[in-house]
C-alpha cells in the first residue's frame, strides 16, 4: 500500500490536502479501490472537500469537518452523509463514510489512523470552536449589501 501524502501550506492561506487510497464497499461485490483526496482550507473552516477517483471518473462532496471528527469516535450523521468507525479485532481501524441516501448510497472505507492524523492537522490550522473567526464575512456581505469588496 502506498503511504498517505499530506500537503500543508500556510501562505497565503492555511490549507491542507491528504492524498491516499480508500475502498468503495458494496454489499455483494468485491470492494473497489479508490484514490482519495481530502482538502481543507481556513477560508472555509467548517467544511472538508472530498474527491474520490477511479478509472478516470471522479465524484466530489463537501462534508462537515465536525461530523468527520465526531465520526472518528461514534456514528455521526443523518440524511445523505454519515460517518462511523469500524475497529475489527486484529486489523487496522477503518473509517466509513456513507454518501447518498440509504437506498442508493456509496460507502467508502479509509484507514482510521490516516484520517485521524490528517484531521489533527486541520485542527492545528483552525482549532475547534474558532472556525467562525476565520470566515471572510466582508467578502460575503459586500455583494449582498451592494458594496464592493474590501
Amino acid at each position: 500500500m502506498s503511504k498517505p501524502v499530506t500537503l500543508t501550506e500556510v501562505h497565503p492561506h492555511r490549507v491542507t490536502t491528504l492524498r491516499h487510497h480508500a475502498h468503495l464497499v458494496r454489499a455483494d461485490r468485491p470492494a473497489v479501490p479508490l484514490d482519495l483526496e481530502l482538502h481543507y482550507t481556513a477560508l472555509d473552516p467548517f467544511a472538508v472537500r472530498i474527491v474520490l477517483r477511479t478509472d478516470g471518473a471522479s465524484v466530489r462532496w463537501s462534508l462537515s469537518r465536525e461530523a468527520l471528527l465526531l465520526g472518528l469516535r461514534r456514528h455521526e450523521g443523518i440524511g445523505d452523509v454519515a460517518v462511523w468507525p469500524v475497529h475489527p479485532p486484529g486489523t487496522p481501524g477503518r473509517l466509513c463514510i456513507r454518501l447518498g441516501p440509504l437506498r442508493a448510497c456509496a460507502v467508502v472505507q479509509a484507514e482510521w489512523d490516516v484520517i485521524s492524523d490528517w484531521l489533527d492537522v486541520t485542527l492545528q490550522l483552525v482549532p475547534a470552536d474558532t472556525e467562525s473567526g476565520h470566515l471572510q464575512w466582508e467578502d460575503f456581505l459586500a455583494p449582498l449589501l451592494g458594496q464592493e469588496g474590501p
